[in-house]
C-alpha cells in the first residue's frame, strides 16, 4: 500500500524541474559558506569558485558528484539476521533521538541519564517495529559533554544487536564512533567493505557548512559510512515561509552536501533528509504536524528520487507539551506523510515530544501503537476463498450474526487488529477500571514492553576493548571542536 509508485504527488514535473533550477542557481549565484579549511581546499581542486569561506558550486560538478551515491545500501548489525536495506522499499524505523529531557508519568519531566538512554535502547531491541537504534536517543545530562557521546554509542552496541545512527556532532566524535564501530565488527577493513554506522548532518540553514558538521560528514565519508544529509529547515526562520522556497534551500543544502561527500570518497552511500516545518508566528516555536510540514515530507521524497537518493524524512513529531490530543494529532499527521512518502529512513519514529525537547515513554508507546496500525495497512487485503467468506454467509443466512460464527472464531486474531492501548470498554465500565486515559495505559504498556526486553548480549572481548578504548580516550587532551 505504501510504496515509492503509490506515493502521493504533490509536486508536478514541471515544479520539481522550476525548484531543481532555483536550487542550482542559488548554488551557482549565492553559494554556501564552508567553515572548513580542507573541505574548501578539496572544493577548490575540484573546480569550485572558492573565495574566503563562499563556495559557489557549479551545477554539472554537483550533478556529477550525486550521481555517484547509490540508490540503495547495506548497514551491517552485531546480529547478522538484522542487517537494514535502506532504499529498498522496505522503510528503516528507528526510535527518538537527541532531546536533553525525558518525561513520564512516574516521575515527570527531568533532564536525561545515561540510564534513560539504556532504556530507549532497551525498548527499540523489544520490539520488532522498529528495526535501527539510535545513539544519542536522549542526551545523558549526567555524563561529561566531552565523552557522553561514547557512552551512547556503548549504549546502543551493548544492549541492542540491531544497526544504529551513531553520536557524532563533531568530526573527533564521529571518529570515536568509527573506532568503535571497528572494534565491534572486526576492524576498520570490514566496516568500510559493508557499513555499520550511519551519521546524521545538519547544514546550518540557510547555506552554512559549518566546521564541526563538515568536519563530521568528511570522516564518516572517508571511512565509507553512510551519511544522513538533511537541511533543518524552518519557515519563516531559516526559510522562507513559502514551501517552494524553502524546498530549493533543500535542495541546494542537500545536494551540496552530497556532493562534498563524494568528493572525499566516491560511491559513499548519502542520503536526501528533508527535515521542514514551519514556525508559529505567534511564539517563534516549531510547530509540527502542519500542512506545511507533511509537504516537506511528500514533496522532499519526490525530490531524492528525481536525485536517485534514498530519503530520509517524517517520523512521530509533534510539538504538544503534553502526552494529549494535541500530540496524537500531530504525530498522526507526520506518520501518515512519511508513510504515504513511502520514506526509506525515519528517525524519531517514537517518543517524540516538545519538538524534540523531551522523550517520552508513553509517547513512545503510544507511537509503537500507531506504527502497528500502519504496518497492518501495508499489508493490504486479502481476497482469498476464505477471506471472501461466502460458505459462513451461506450458513449464517440474511439478518445472521457473524460474532460467534466458526469462521469468525477461526480467523478474528489474524484478520483484525486489536490494540492492547486503545481499548473500547463501555462508560460503566471504563468508569470501574478507574478511567484510564490513553497516557496511562500507554504507562503500563512501555513498562511490559521493557519486561520482555532480552538481553543480546555481548562478547566479552569486545567488550573489554571497547571499554579500554572510551578510558583511553577520556584521557587524552581534547582535540579540535572536540
Amino acid at each position: 500500500m505504501f510504496t515509492r509508485e503509490t506515493a502521493p504527488k504533490v509536486l508536478t514535473d514541471e515544479q520539481i524541474e522550476t525548484i531543481h533550477r532555483q536550487a542550482m542557481r542559488i548554488l551557482e549565484e549565492i553559494g554556501t559558506d564552508v567553515l572548513h579549511e580542507g573541505a574548501k581546499d578539496l572544493l577548490s581542486l575540484h573546480g569550485q569558485n572558492v573565495e574566503g569561506d563562499r563556495v559557489r558550486w557549479d551545477r554539472e560538478f554537483v550533478m556529477e558528484m550525486v550521481a555517484r551515491a547509490p540508490a540503495s545500501f547495506r548497514v551491517r548489525a552485531r546480529n547478522p539476521e538484522r542487517g537494514i536495506e535502506v532504499g529498498s522499499g522496505i522503510p528503516v524505523w528507528s526510535s527518538v533521538g537527541g532531546p536533553p529531557f525525558v518525561s513520564d508519568l512516574d516521575t515527570g519531566r527531568r533532564g536525561g541519564s545515561i540510564a534513560d538512554h539504556d532504556t530507549l535502547v532497551k525498548l527499540t531491541q523489544a520490539t520488532d517495529l522498529l528495526n535501527c537504534a539510535h545513539s544519542g536517543a536522549v542526551e545523558a545530562m549526567d555524563l561529561p559533554v566531552r565523552s557522553r557521546h561514547m557512552d551512547a554509542d556503548y549504549s546502543a552496541i551493548r544492549w541492542s544487536d540491531k544497526p544504529y545512527t551513531t553520536y557524532g556532532t563533531s568530526g573527533p566524535k564521529a571518529r570515536d564512533g568509527i573506532e568503535m564501530a571497528a572494534i565491534v565488527h572486526g576492524g576498520r577493513d570490514a566496516i568500510e567493505a559493508e557499513p555499520a554506522i550511519l551519521g546524521v548532518v545538519n547544514p546550518n540553514s540557510p547555506l552554512i557548512w559549518d566546521f564541526r558538521m563538515t568536519d563530521a560528514l568528511m570522516v564518516w565519508a572517508g571511512a565509507n559510512q553512510p551519511v544522513i544529509v538533511t537541511p533543518f529547515l524552518l519557515a519563516g526562520g531559516t526559510a522562507p515561509v513559502s514551501v517552494s522556497g524553502a524546498l530549493a534551500i533543500q535542495v541546494a543544502e542537500a545536494l551540496s552536501g552530497v556532493a562534498l561527500a563524494q568528493t572525499v570518497r566516491p560511491g559513499v552511500a548519502c542520503l536526501y533528509g528533508s527535515f521542514f516545518t514551519a514556525l508559529d508566528m505567534r511564539t517563534g516555536s516549531p510547530a509540527f504536524g502542519t500542512p506545511e510540514s507533511v509537504f516537506g515530507i511528500l514533496a522532499g521524497a519526490q525530490l531524492a528520487r528525481r536525485y536517485g537518493l534514498p530519503f530520509r524524512g517524517g517520523g512521530g513529531l509533534a510539538s504538544s507539551n503534553a502526552v494529549d490530543a494535541q500530540a496524537a494529532a500531530e504525530s498522526q499527521m507526520m506518520l501518515w506523510g512519511t508513510m504515504l512518502a513511502g520514506t526509506d529512513f525515519v528517525l524519531h519514529a517514537a517518543g517524540w515530544l516538545e519538538g524534540g525537547l523531551t522523550a517520552s515513554f508513553e509517547k513512545f508507546a503510544l507511537d509503537l501503537e500507531v506504527l502497528a496500525m500502519f504496518r497492518r495497512l501495508s499489508e493490504g487485503i486479502g481476497s482469498s476463498e476464505e477471506e471472501l467468506a461466502f460458505d459462513a454467509l451461506a450458513e449464517i443466512g440474511p439478518g445472521g450474526m457473524f460474532l460467534a460464527s466458526p469462521h469468525t472464531m477461526a480467523h478474528f486474531k489474524e484478520w483484525l487488529y486489536m490494540s492492547p492501548t486503545f481499548l473500547t470498554p463501555n462508560f460503566e465500565e471504563w468508569e470501574l477500571q478507574g478511567s484510564p486515559t490513553a497516557d496511562r495505559r500507554a504507562n503500563v504498556q512501555w513498562k511490559k514492553l521493557l519486561d520482555s526486553y532480552e538481553d543480546p548480549g555481548l562478547d566479552p572481548a569486545i567488550d573489554e576493548e571497547l571499554r579500554a578504548y572510551m578510558a583511553k580516550r577520556r584521557e587524552e587532551p581534547p582535540q579540535e571542536e572536540d
